[in-house]
């Protein structure tokens, strides 16, 4: 039995409960609802996955079935965060533009890589579903970069919730990226990289994650689950003021 497998997933599944449970509590599920739909998926996804552990065939099939509906919800849940910090300056017309061309920068280094360095020891489904895999994985890393490069370059203020998210998602793509570019190159012969960093690496994900929520923000939206006027005008005058002040200095 792959018990180092299981101590993992069962730490995972903790800590994400847990997550949940702060999240639906403080109703940071109403502000980040894409980011709490992954959780949970991810959650019942892995509590699927531990019950077929033992059985590699079924586990197999149970984790690659389940891997496009994470995919997508991944990618989801880090736009979610993006557009929640950046929204106002889409009204500059540079910057709707920026978005769009890291992903296809990130679909064509996934396309360069996959033609000069295609998977050893895969048959060709195989080779489909891990270039897959490692598409989502740079898509949500050139949307990780842009954030922090964008939030660096137009002195954003800290945002701990919407910061610490990303930063949990680069470090897990940043994880999965490497790991599956250790197996397409070398095949099994290096198991832990290609299989226990990446899973590893989730703990010190959903760590970040709950360092960020149980950051308590006392305002009417996690008080009352609801976004007050007051915010709404607060929040407004702030993106407006950022982009005034970005558009002084340029």
């Amino acid at each position: 039995m792959n018990w180092p497998g299981l101590f993992v997933q069962a730490v995972s599944i903790a800590l994400q409960g847990w997550i949940l449970g702060l999240l639906w509590r403080r109703n940071l599920w109403r502000r980040f609802p894409l980011y709490f739909a992954y959780v949970a998926y991810d959650l019942v996804r892995t509590i699927v996955g531990s019950a077929t552990l033992s059985k590699p065939g079924l586990y197999f099939y149970v984790y690659w079935f389940s891997a496009p509906g994470e995919t997508i919800l991944m990618i989801l849940a880090v736009h979610e965060s993006f557009l929640r910090v950046f929204r106002s300056f889409y009204l500059l017309w540079w910057f709707r533009i920026l978005l769009p061309g890291a992903i296809a920068g990130a679909l064509a280094y996934s396309a360069w890589r996959g033609y000069v360095s295609p998977p050893v020891q895969a048959s060709p489904a195989g080779t489909a579903i891990i270039s897959a895999a490692l598409t989502a994985q740079y898509v949500v890393l050139a949307i990780s970069i842009l954030f922090y490069g964008l939030a660096i370059f137009l002195h954003v203020p800290w945002r701990i919730h919407e910061y610490r998210f990303v930063l949990g998602f680069a470090i897990s793509a940043l994880a999965v990226a490497f790991g599956g570019a250790v197996r397409s190159v070398f095949g099994t012969r290096f198991h832990f990289l290609s299989e226990m960093l990446p899973a590893v690496a989730y703990i010190v994900v959903l760590a970040v994650w709950l360092s960020a929520v149980l950051h308590a923000e006392l305002s009417a939206e996690t008080l009352h689950g609801r976004v007050s006027g007051h915010e709404v005008v607060s929040e407004l005058r702030r993106q407006s003021q950022l982009i005034r002040g970005f558009l002084r200095k340029g």
